[in-house]
């Protein structure tokens, strides 16, 4: 369809340039991250670090925990095999007392006698004696029917060929003991092998012995193993002793007889121990019972405290993504839109105006954690205003009540008295009522001493008397506290050399001078032309009061040489003052 000659045109979308859709976003061509992009970056690498740092506690604690139970299992199986060992020992060296008697030599009646008496003074885990002559026969036994049966084992020979004592190793025993132990000792008359005495140990008794004080948990076996690779089980199913593996056998020989080998083999850590020259005891534990609940117990703790900082981190950098950064994006944008606009192309009204208002609105925001904090400043110097107003009039009420009771008194020391007190309270009065005046923590001292100076010349042209009090007064702000009882000293002062430096003459002058000292200090000078006190004064209330409220704020005064009185108070604060 021809549109009719001299119609307007309605151009809707700008024409792409002729340089492709590349050349038409020349802005967008290379961009680098956003605020927002960054803020995620940042929030993923302390989660990494803190979770990593987590994990290297983890696993430093759990092999601390775990090394540690490995020690105490080899311990424990240490001590299990000098028990054993201290037990053949004990065996052994009865055996050995008994030898020196010479059983055999006594007759069979007599044999039997000492057999059994020594049975007697033995440890319970020697089951019985046998005396055994150069035939291999024995000749009297704490065994019932037992004597002429010919009995030729491994410790019999052992002893008869070393001609020493022999702790022997595991065998079968011929008269219905099981597995048993036995413990030799030769019998030599002139020089010849006449017998041996045997005491049988059963592996059942050691077996009571070493359970007593062992845990109990899954997967326990502990057996005794000789010097023949013979073995029977001590805790756990009577089983055969599994094949050990090189490297425990290799531990072992490293560490004997002081120490304990030790080797971890197809999920199980296994321990072999010294207990005597022929026999060791070797313990098999699960490996879970090494390392069981060290990595959970561990791991909990700082992974729970890790998820916590976790989720604090996370709650800060999403307000900071919520009320800081995607306000001032948003407003970037619309500000970029705006710029970026093709010829032709106008954008809305308010889109300039929402991207000014959401700038002012985050500048707003911004600012109101100032705007809180000046208000409270503002709120607090307004109540310190207000509370030193109430003194101020509570102080005025109580001297009011002191005027009322000067009439009712007529003793002359007690009513002097009543006014010293009624002058300090009006004094205390005046500096609240300066207080009240000023603004924040901080007080104009010179206003207030210049105010005192006049206050008091002019109570004391009142009294009758015309001394001159003269200030001289540099500028200075110190804190309030501090300004209230310098202002109670010089009041204590001024007022002493009021009362005493001009009696029996004219009228003198009164001299206050304050002078900055330090950073924020300053130096404060009282004195009179008056008759002077002495070297020694007494020490009434008012030099009391001054002394205490110079200890309060860590202020020192010295008496100044004359001609009249003279005094030098200084105060240098610890650390410089600032003035809100």
């Amino acid at each position: 369809m021809t549109m009719p000659e001299g119609a307007p045109t309605a151009m809707l979308l700008p024409a792409a340039p002729a340089g492709g859709p590349d050349d038409a976003q020349p802005h967008h061509r290379a961009r680098g991250w956003t605020l927002s992009q960054r803020l995620a970056f940042v929030y993923g690498c302390v989660s990494f670090i803190i979770l990593l740092g987590a994990g290297i506690f983890t696993w430093w604690q759990a092999s601390t925990l775990s090394a540690r139970n490995e020690d105490l299992a080899v311990a424990e199986t240490r001590r299990m095999a000098e028990r054993i060992g201290s037990v053949l020992a004990q065996a052994r060296q009865g055996v050995s007392i008994l030898a020196t008697t010479d059983p055999s030599a006594q007759g069979r009646e007599t044999c039997q006698a000492m057999l059994n008496a020594a049975h007697l003074t033995m440890d319970a885990v020697v089951r019985h004696l046998v005396a055994i002559d150069a035939e291999h026969r024995i000749t009297c036994s704490t065994i019932a029917g037992a004597e002429g049966v010919l009995s030729a084992g491994t410790v019999i020979r052992t002893a008869e060929l070393t001609g020493r004592p022999v702790t022997g190793a595991l065998h079968q025993s011929q008269f219905g003991l099981g597995t048993v132990i036995g413990v030799g000792h030769p019998l030599r008359r002139n020089g010849r092998h006449e017998g041996v005495i045997v005491a049988t140990v059963t592996v059942h008794d050691l077996r009571d012995l070493t359970t007593r004080s062992l845990p109990e948990f899954e997967g326990l076996r502990v057996w005794l193993r000789d010097s023949a690779g013979a073995s029977t089980s001590l805790v756990g199913p009577p089983e055969p002793l599994p094949s050990l593996p090189d490297a425990l056998r290799t531990s072992y020989r490293a560490e004997r007889p002081v120490g304990a080998g030790t080797a971890m083999d197809g999920g199980r850590f296994l321990i072999e121990a010294y207990a005597t020259d022929d026999l060791a005891v070797v313990v098999a534990l699960p490996e879970r019972a090494i390392r069981a609940g060290a990595p959970l117990k561990v791991a909990l703790p700082p992974l729970i405290l890790a998820f916590i900082l976790l989720a604090g981190l996370g709650a800060l950098f999403w307000s900071v993504q919520r009320f800081v950064v995607a306000p001032l994006e948003a407003a970037t944008r619309r500000l970029e839109s705006s710029e970026n606009a093709p010829p032709g192309v106008s954008l809305a009204a308010d889109a300039e105006t929402d991207a000014a208002s959401d700038v002012m609105e985050l500048i707003r925001r911004l600012g109101a954690t100032r705007t809180t904090r000046d208000e409270a400043i503002q709120l607090r110097d307004m109540l310190l205003r207000e509370a030193h107003h109430r003194i101020k009039n509570h102080l005025a009420l109580v001297a009011s009540f002191l005027r009322l009771q000067e009439r009712q008194l007529s003793d002359h020391a007690a009513l002097q008295a009543l006014r010293t007190a009624q002058n300090r309270m009006v004094a205390i009065g005046m500096t609240y009522e300066l207080l009240h005046d000023g603004a924040g923590q901080f007080a104009a001292l010179d206003k207030m001493l210049d105010r005192f100076c006049r206050a008091l010349a002019a109570r004391d042209l009142t009294e009758g008397h015309a001394t001159q009090v003269l200030a001289d007064l540099d500028p200075l702000e110190v804190p309030a506290d501090i300004a209230v009882k310098i202002a109670l000293v010089v009041n204590e002062l001024a007022t002493n050399a009021l009362k005493y430096a001009f009696v029996g003459r004219g009228p003198g002058t009164i001299q206050v001078t304050l002078r900055p000292a330090g950073t924020g200090g300053f130096t404060l000078r009282i004195a009179d032309d008056g008759a002077g006190m002495p070297k020694e004064p007494s020490r009434g209330l008012g030099l009391t009061v001054v002394d205490s409220l110079l200890r309060g704020i860590d202020a020192t005064i010295e008496r100044l040489p004359g001609p009249g009185t003279a005094y030098l108070i200084t105060w240098l604060p610890r650390t410089a003052p600032q003035a809100n």
